[in-house]
């Protein structure tokens, strides 16, 4: 009776060592397989990242590019019609606008039916201060060409553009009963 409590003991051991064994086997393979698992993500991680980073690179080689070529030849950007880099003229309502800032500043009592008109050229600085004021045509009425020459010079300075911009100088043709 001992001997076979030895021997089932024996076989228990056994059994045991077994199991632990094959514990430790399990357990070596599923950290294999998490290692490589991890290693497949992080190089998945690694290959999108420096996909992202190639094409960043492209992004900025391209814009890098296209100012190259707007200083070399001057192509001007998509919108322009012209060869320069901008559009140099005022926008379409600008001289409405200059218009409107000097209006206020006139003092002038239309009498009649008259309206006379005058044009003039206003010379501005970058900033919008005027330099000069030219009468390019006259109106028959004196009074009404003063009045405006007037205007303006009380202005001294003319508002931007809305690309922020001022113009070398701008026409205006200027009417009492506009």
């Amino acid at each position: 009776a001992r001997k076979e409590r030895e021997e089932a003991e024996r076989r228990k051991q056994a059994e045991l060592d077994a199991k632990a064994e094959k514990e430790r086997k399990d357990k070596l393979e599923k950290d294999k397989k998490d290692k490589a698992e991890r290693a497949a993500k992080e190089a998945k991680e690694a290959k999108l990242t420096e996909a992202k980073l190639e094409a960043k690179r492209e992004a900025m080689r391209q814009e890098q590019l296209r100012r190259l070529q707007g200083l070399a030849g001057a192509t001007g950007n998509p919108n322009s019609t012209g060869t320069a880099q901008q559009n140099a003229a005022p926008s379409s309502g600008y001289a409405g606008r200059i218009k409107a800032h000097i209006r206020p500043l006139i003092i002038f009592n239309a009498e009649g039916n008259e309206n006379p008109e005058m044009e003039v050229r206003v010379t501005l600085w970058p900033d919008g201060r005027i330099v000069s004021v030219t009468k390019l045509r006259g109106s028959p009425n004196p009074d009404w060409d003063r009045a405006v020459l007037r205007g303006i010079d009380k202005a001294e300075r003319l508002p931007r553009d809305i690309d922020g911009r001022v113009p070398a100088y701008i026409d205006l043709v200027m009417r009492p009963k506009e």
